[in-house]
């Protein structure tokens, strides 16, 4: 499995496994739910609405293993604070979009325009919320480096020996 899925194998959890699929699809959910509500268009709607539910489907699993992950962390963590920031705005996203989902599928349901309505101005709220979120999650990795190993894992061996080893950069040399 280490050689298959190397990455994964030197991450200390899977965690960033999941994060970017609620980001994507409650993003893209938004713009495609919104644009059937103000244009009423029905497979603009219903395209909308699948991604919001794959999207909130998904923020569940990256919750999951975002608590999981902060287990890890001790509270002398760098950035052990934001950690609780990341989470709040994440928590509350997936509140937001729960509750998104929720009116989405009622106002098919019902055939209402005004419910639909409303599940597209939360759906908005649960994007903004998502970007917050995701942006306190991108400052833990690139400005605390929470998630990321100390120090490169040592290259693999190179079958023909040597440190970097013998192989081609396309004509120029290092």
């Amino acid at each position: 499995m280490t050689s298959l899925l190397p990455g994964l194998a030197n991450a200390p959890d899977i965690h960033p496994l999941f994060v970017h699929f609620p980001v994507a699809l409650w993003l893209a959910a938004a713009a495609l739910y919104a644009l059937g509500v103000a244009r009423d268009s029905t497979k603009s709607r219903d395209a909308g609405r699948l991604l919001l539910y794959l999207g909130t489907a998904a923020a569940a699993l990256a919750l999951f293993t975002g608590f999981r992950a902060a287990g890890r962390l001790g509270h002398d963590s760098a950035g052990h604070d934001l950690v609780h920031v990341h989470r709040n705005f994440m928590v509350a996203a997936t509140i937001v979009g729960t509750l998104a989902s929720a009116l989405a599928f009622a106002a098919e349901r019902r055939g209402s325009k005004a419910i639909a309505a409303v599940a597209a101005a939360v759906l908005l709220g649960c994007a903004a919320l998502t970007g917050l979120g995701a942006d306190r999650g991108a400052n833990l990795v690139f400005g605390y480096g929470v998630g990321v190993a100390e120090a490169p894992p040592a290259p693999a061996a190179n079958p023909a020996g040597g440190g970097h080893g013998e192989h081609d950069h396309g004509g120029h040399d290092h």
